[in-house]
């Protein structure tokens, strides 16, 4: 049983050695036959090349993003920029509505100074229209030829033609007491109350003690001698009699009636207070 062992073994030894260069012919035909070698050559490529088209593949994907990104923000831009265009134009016509304002209203100066005879020195008198619409204003003592005051300024002017449209033309009611129609006059002829001024007060009751200070377009406070001796709101027009210290003046009758205000004569010897449009 041993000498059999040997011999096997020694058989397998031999054989062995015979299959050696076999063995070895093959291995190397296997790793080193060109053919072989070409073909996972060529699978690393194929490989290689499926790779480098995922990575442009995704790479497109990015860019294609990029793309719609920048497109959205374009036409965002874009609408952004026909935005402050239009906002651009919307400035530009309000600058231009500004400037013809403002030539409006230096016409519209230059016009009233021309309706109402306002001449160089300042002296109010009222003018063919008003003539034919209110009668008291034909007594005026400007028209009469009468030595008498009756300057004033663009401020009293432009009260004077607010409160001849309030009261004539267009007929406002200003339902509430005299001194609520006053008030709306010059609130309307751009007079508020930070554009006023007291230039004359005295208690009431007291004599007007100088009426030369009167000047049209001012608002006084004065007694009404022909109702009850009451506190009356007016605005002081012109002089119907200076010495007589008979004036014409445009007030509301008040006690919320509605009515607009109306032109009147009264006695101011009863003047109280006076209030004026700063110069």
């Amino acid at each position: 049983m041993g000498k059999l062992k040997i011999i096997v073994s020694g058989g397998f030894i031999f054989f062995f050695n015979g299959m050696k260069p076999i063995i070895l012919v093959v291995i190397f035909l296997f790793y080193f036959n060109p053919v072989e070698s070409q073909f996972w050559k060529s699978k690393s490529i194929v490989n290689r090349i499926d790779s480098l088209e995922s990575v442009i593949s995704k790479d497109q994907e990015s860019h294609k993003k990029e793309l719609n990104q920048l497109s959205y923000l374009t036409n965002f831009l874009s609408k952004k920029v026909d935005s402050l265009t239009l906002e651009l134009a919307f400035v530009q016509g309000a600058l231009d509505s500004l400037q013809f304002a403002k030539k409006s209203e230096v016409t519209s100066k230059e016009t009233l100074l021309k309706e109402f005879h306002l001449d160089s020195s300042s002296a109010f008198c009222p003018n063919d229209e008003m003539l034919k619409q209110v009668e008291h204003l034909k007594d005026c003592c400007c028209l009469l030829e009468q030595e008498c005051p009756n300057k004033t300024h663009e401020g009293g002017l432009q009260i004077i033609k607010e409160g001849y449209q309030m009261a004539v033309i267009r007929k406002d009611v200003i339902v509430g007491s005299c001194w609520d129609f006053i008030n709306a006059v010059y609130n309307n002829a751009g007079v508020q109350r930070s554009n006023r001024e007291v230039i004359y007060k005295r208690n009431k009751g007291v004599k007007h003690s100088s009426p030369e200070i009167l000047e049209p377009g001012d608002w006084i406070y004065h007694v009404n001698y022909s109702y009850h001796n009451v506190g009356h709101s007016a605005i002081f027009i012109c002089w119907k009699d200076y010495d007589q210290r008979m004036g014409i003046t445009l007030s509301y009758v008040g006690q919320n009636k509605s009515v607009p205000g109306k032109y009147g004569v009264y006695d101011l010897s009863g003047v109280y207070n006076i209030k004026r449009a700063k110069k």
